[in-house]
């Protein structure tokens, strides 16, 4: 079986003018296979959602207020307050995130063990 290692494709400026284009002519979210599409990308789709989450990314670096969900897709914030409130969502989802790891980590035993369902497991080789 041979491992195919897909490349990293460096975002191009007309990639970055076009996914701002779509997204400013969008009626609302659009999902980044979506824009993938509309930017033309090749690739399986797990790398085109990878190269378009990576272009808006460099949009945000460039100020641009791109807003987006997994459930709905990605957006252009339409006023402060949306941009603040979305920014907002996202600290909140990262403090979630990150109780939710340390809930995790303490579940852990020193001897290697963890918790589950109220009884010890072990982990490692075996």
């Amino acid at each position: 079986m041979t491992d195919q290692i897909e490349q990293i494709r460096a975002i191009t400026t007309p990639e970055l003018a076009a996914c701002l284009a779509i997204l400013q002519q969008a009626d609302g979210p659009i999902t980044a296979i979506e824009i993938a599409g509309k930017l033309h990308l090749d690739g399986c789709r797990e790398s085109q959602r990878r190269h378009v989450r990576a272009i808006i990314e460099e949009l945000r670096n460039k100020d641009c207020r791109i807003a987006a969900n997994q459930r709905d897709g990605c957006w252009i914030a339409k006023n402060d307050q949306e941009w603040r409130e979305y920014l907002e969502g996202r600290k909140i989802e990262a403090k979630r995130q990150i109780g939710e790891a340390h809930r995790r980590k303490k579940c852990t035993y020193k001897n290697g063990t963890i918790a589950m369902f109220g009884q010890q497991v072990g982990v490692g080789i075996g």
